[in-house]
């Protein structure tokens, strides 16, 4: 076959993809969520399964498989073909567990990155009947008074992670206890069994509208427009204390690129959709609706800001 013959044949060879692409999805597709239903994660990835059915003129089908910290969830999805009719809700344990789990059957290479949704910045919040207003005075707090303890969804979560920051930063004491959920742990934390917490607004803000919790910081790059007189954590003099609970999507690494762009270029308007962020935006969301491309170099920021955290602090999976 000479060059010129195949070059004539190239955008024969190129047009199943392209066109499959175009024509995608045929048929329903699998949306995996790796936490029981109810969650932030869980209320987002229906929110964007429903939005995609809508433009696609196909069901996406929310499948729940919680467990171990979301692993269990990203080890179903990744052995699913990559055909693009399996998506995964990767939310931040995505990238801390490969820390934490020496033994999984998949890395975050075994998926390919498609668009990052959105976020929620986290709110410190500490119960109100404690003398303390900001970041400044917890610590002062937590020095006088050693052993201050604080709830979160499970080891090596966000939230579990900002305590042992806080923790070595400022070299206090502090005492980290897991629930099964971050609303368990705010009952605690408003019974007063708990001191303070990094949570998501929708968490914790009906206790900051009842007088129960005070917030004390957001810890994001900017305040939150649901709570615009509270300081982020850069303006407290706290600028290592960031951290966002996020809602991504990837799918099973070879999933063809034209299948992952589309899918990318989808989701961004499904990211920028009115009536989702009208819906969501009062609960604190932050839409984003990323490449694939700068996806990957979140994932990597996300990577290098928590990875030397988990190893230094020796965490191990929950037994």
């Amino acid at each position: 076959m000479t060059w010129k013959y195949a070059l004539a044949l190239l955008p024969a060879l190129l047009a199943p993809g392209i066109a499959g692409a175009q024509d995608f999805p045929t048929k329903p597709v699998t949306l995996v969520v790796p936490y029981a239903p109810g969650g932030s994660s869980d209320i987002m990835g229906r929110s964007v399964a429903q939005k995609l059915t809508d433009m696609w003129k196909q069901p996406v089908v929310v499948e729940n498989k919680p467990g171990a910290t979301t692993t269990v969830g990203a080890a179903y999805a990744a052995k699913q073909p990559a055909d693009g009719y399996t998506m995964m809700v990767a939310p931040p344990p995505f990238i801390i567990t490969q820390h934490v789990y020496p033994d999984l059957p998949y890395t975050t290479s075994s998926f390919e990155p498609v668009s990052l949704i959105a976020y929620y910045p986290l709110v410190l919040v500490v119960n109100a009947n404690l003398p303390i207003h900001n970041l400044k005075e917890l610590v002062e707090y937590a020095k006088k008074n050693p052993g201050l303890t604080y709830p979160s969804p499970g080891a090596g979560t966000t939230p579990h992670l900002i305590g042992e920051m806080l923790a070595q930063n400022e070299k206090i004491d502090l005492v980290h206890v897991p629930y099964k959920s971050g609303g368990q742990g705010v009952v605690d934390l408003v019974a007063g069994r708990l001191q303070f917490y990094a949570g998501v607004p929708t968490e914790v803000m009906p206790n900051i509208k009842a007088g129960k919790l005070r917030p004390i910081a957001v810890l994001a790059p900017t305040r939150s427009a649901q709570l615009p007189d509270v300081p982020t954590s850069t303006e407290a003099g706290f600028p290592f204390l960031q951290a966002q609970s996020w809602t991504s999507i990837v799918v099973p690494k070879g999933t063809p690129k034209a299948i992952v762009d589309k899918m990318s270029a989808d989701l961004a308007k499904v990211a920028a959709d009115p009536e989702l962020r009208a819906r969501m935006e009062p609960q604190g969301a932050v839409f984003v609706g990323s490449t694939p491309e700068e996806l990957a170099k979140f994932y990597k920021e996300e990577d290098a800001r928590f990875g030397p955290l988990v190893k230094a602090i020796g965490l191990k999976p929950e037994k």
